[in-house]
């Protein structure tokens, strides 16, 4: 079945809060929810050409050509037991669940998640008067899964565990003369300890923000383009322990770093904290000289990876995947590693 496209049209005024509308949405658990995308109701042409769908108040919109979902987040919210309000002094939508407060404005992917400020994945928008969000930026900080099923037109939201703290990221930039930098900075919320959580997010961005202040100060490099770009990436993510590594260039070089943190004993950790001594001198081996032992990440299913060199311009990696041989983890990291 080809779902056919939703045309919308954007419109402009404050945010609707008041009473949600009905659509096909129902509770299947305490974890789950689903809702019904609609078929396409007759339209209205506007005098510039745009249309606006008719009775589409609160109804999820898919559209095909981009694969892109975007859900209604009063009725989502509400629908999962949380709440969206307006903040008449900061003008801005609050929305809230299970302890986390996300405040947004329409138009804007700046925003504030339990006060710290985040880049959305995509900005909110206005629809009939109703606020949209990309299924994205439900899933990354709400739910664990937001899956559409092309055939039944049916959209399921399932939360995930509510001990389970989020990333998100921040945008950090610098310029001074020609150079310029952009990184990308985590920032983790809903950890148990909050003076731990404030103290970590302090480090991470006071550690990126040198590092992109050392590339604004050192000298120009000859065939460089003057930019200093970063995307952070997690990889293992669980309430105990966060894996994150920066892709980048740096002066058009390829770049990739990593930070592993041992949220449980509240620590940045190297492989070496991690690992028994035998499997530790097999990873000295396999990463080859000058390697050193903060280089390496976990990927999300557990795997291994080893960033040979001795600099973050070495982009040889080794994968000691979660097949075959295994590592002998220290008893205190065995149990990330357990299925």
């Amino acid at each position: 079945m080809t779902i056919k496209k939703l045309t919308v049209i954007a419109a402009a005024g404050a945010v609707l809060l008041a009473g949600a509308i009905g659509i096909s949405m129902r509770l299947t658990s305490p974890h789950e929810m689903e809702m019904a995308v609609p078929e396409k109701n007759e339209n209205k042409i506007n005098a510039d050409g745009s249309q606006t769908l008719g009775e589409m108040e609160n109804i999820p919109l898919y559209y095909d050509e981009t694969e892109k979902l975007l859900l209604p987040l009063r009725n989502v919210m509400e629908g999962l037991g949380g709440s969206v309000t307006w903040n008449k002094e900061t003008k801005m939508t609050e929305v809230t669940y299970r302890d986390r407060t996300l405040a947004l404005r329409a138009g804007e992917e700046k925003a504030y998640l339990n006060g710290y400020e985040v880049i959305l994945p995509e900005a909110a928008e206005i629809i009939n008067g109703c606020l949209y969000a990309d299924a994205s930026l439900i899933s990354a900080y709400y739910t664990g899964d937001v899956d559409f099923n092309v055939e039944t037109r049916q959209v399921t939201l399932q939360t995930k565990d509510s001990s389970m703290p989020v990333m998100a990221t921040n945008l950090l930039t610098g310029k001074a003369g020609e150079r310029t930098y952009e990184i990308e900075v985590p920032v983790i919320v809903g950890l148990n300890d909050s003076k731990y959580e404030k103290n970590l997010n302090e480090m991470m961005y006071r550690e990126l923000m040198a590092y992109g202040d050392d590339f604004l100060e050192a000298e120009q490099v000859q065939d460089g383009d003057g930019l200093l770009k970063l995307q952070a990436k997690t990889g293992m993510y669980t309430k105990d322990f966060l894996s994150i590594r920066w892709e980048g260039t740096k002066d058009g070089v390829p770049v990739k770093f990593a930070k592993n943190i041992d949220l449980l004993g509240q620590k940045t950790i190297t492989l070496a904290d991690m690992l028994e001594d035998a499997s530790m001198e097999k990873a000295k081996l396999y990463a080859g000289e000058g390697w050193t032992e903060d280089r390496f990440y976990l990927t999300a299913e557990g795997g291994l990876v080893l960033m040979k060199g001795s600099n973050e311009s070495s982009q040889n990696m080794y994968y000691w995947t979660t097949e075959g041989e295994q590592p002998e983890w220290k008893d205190a990291y065995q149990m990330l590693f357990q299925k």
